[in-house]
């Protein structure tokens, strides 16, 4: 999400991931068997843009027929279709419920073609588009209930997926940002003060920061980029194609997509999250949504949860480092236990609002 530095707080765990994987082999394995046992996982693809999407479709053990099911968007970065263990809990729970889950590799991740950093917004939502033809494949008759659940830079894409569709049931949003750029200077002010950095400097790596985002939207080349920021100490250069990624996605606004949306929506913010302003944030939904065409939304901000609103005390980035090995060993041991209080009920309770296909609700503003 961040044009200079952030991406999410998962964008480094592949990499930690292999490394956890040999200290962790043996528990880990143990762990995925018996998570397994209530679930039916089917590996399915599909093709987008010309790139085969390898994923998998998660069913609850005793269902006889496909009729409803959550389509997971990811965030940020490379992600494979479990979130490195984070979906697992979230598939449980909506299977208990009743629904399926599906998920893929992002483009050229894992299994799947293809290269997410040459991905726009707008890419992004034809991709889910084209998931859900997939899904429709796999259904009775072509109908039942789709939602999707979308984490963090999902929040761009799943209000543009519904505004362009009449199939989708429900959005879900876990912390999705409002704007771009407002969102990568909150996260960097977050960072640095994680970091203990002073006011002044501070000041300083904002003004650098606001120099590259002058760059940025004037499409300068990298070699500009490049020559900006040379000289500069402990300042890691973001690769040539996550540079054309920013570019593409910089004007990333979710105010117009939002305030055209016609279906229910539930939208999820953690209070300690470093990465997405959370009170702005969850304002602006409310205010959008209740300005919009939804029957029904709900805007909820959770105690002490963090970006991805798990159990948190400090706002404090944890993608990178020591930080994010922490929290790759909380999700794959801890499983649900990970979420703050009240997330997975939000969760169930909002599922609990579609019993079947075609109902409808009177408005709930929240």
């Amino acid at each position: 999400m961040s044009s200079v530095s952030v991406k999410t707080r998962f964008v480094g765990f592949r990499r930690i991931g292999v490394a956890l994987l040999l200290f962790c082999l043996g528990l880990s394995m143990v762990i995925v068997v018996a998570d397994e046992a209530p679930l039916v996982r089917k590996n399915v693809s599909f093709v987008h843009a010309g790139n085969i999407l390898q994923g998998v479709l998660v069913l609850p053990g005793t269902a006889a027929t496909l009729d409803s099911c959550v389509i997971f968007v990811h965030g940020s970065g490379d992600m494979p279709r479990d979130a490195y263990g984070y979906y697992e809990p979230l598939w449980h729970l909506f299977a208990e419920k009743g629904w399926c889950s599906l998920s893929w590799d992002k483009p050229g991740v894992g299994d799947s073609e293809g290269d997410w950093q040459l991905q726009s917004m707008e890419n992004r939502a034809s991709e889910v588009a084209a998931a859900i033809e997939f899904l429709r494949t796999q259904m009775d008759k072509g109908e039942g209930q789709i939602g999707l659940i979308g984490f963090s830079q999902a929040g761009w894409v799943l209000p543009k997926v519904a505004n362009q569709r009449d199939d989708v049931a429900f959005l879900i949003s876990v912390s999705g940002a409002v704007n771009w750029m407002a969102q990568s200077r909150y996260s960097g002010l977050q960072r640095m003060t994680a970091e203990g950095l002073s006011g002044q400097e501070i000041e300083a790596a904002e003004e650098g920061a606001d120099a590259v985002n002058a760059l940025i939207q004037n499409d300068a080349p990298y070699a500009a980029y490049l020559s900006h920021i040379v000289g500069e100490v402990d300042v890691k250069p973001m690769s040539e194609a996550f540079w054309g990624f920013v570019k593409r996605n910089w004007r990333a606004d979710v105010r117009t997509d939002l305030q055209a949306l016609h279906v229910p929506m539930l939208a999820l913010f953690g209070s300690h999250d470093a990465y997405v302003d959370p009170e702005p944030s969850a304002d602006a939904y409310r205010q959008l949504l209740g300005l919009s065409a939804v029957s029904f939304f709900e805007v909820r901000l959770f105690d002490h949860a963090d970006h991805g609103l798990m159990k948190a005390e400090q706002i404090k980035p944890a993608h990178q480092g020591a930080a994010a090995w922490l929290t790759l060993l909380k999700i794959w041991f801890l499983e649900g236990d990970i979420f703050a209080d009240g997330v997975l009920d939000s969760l169930a309770n909002w599922l609990d609002k579609f019993p079947e296909p075609g109902i409808t609700f009177a408005r709930e503003d929240d």
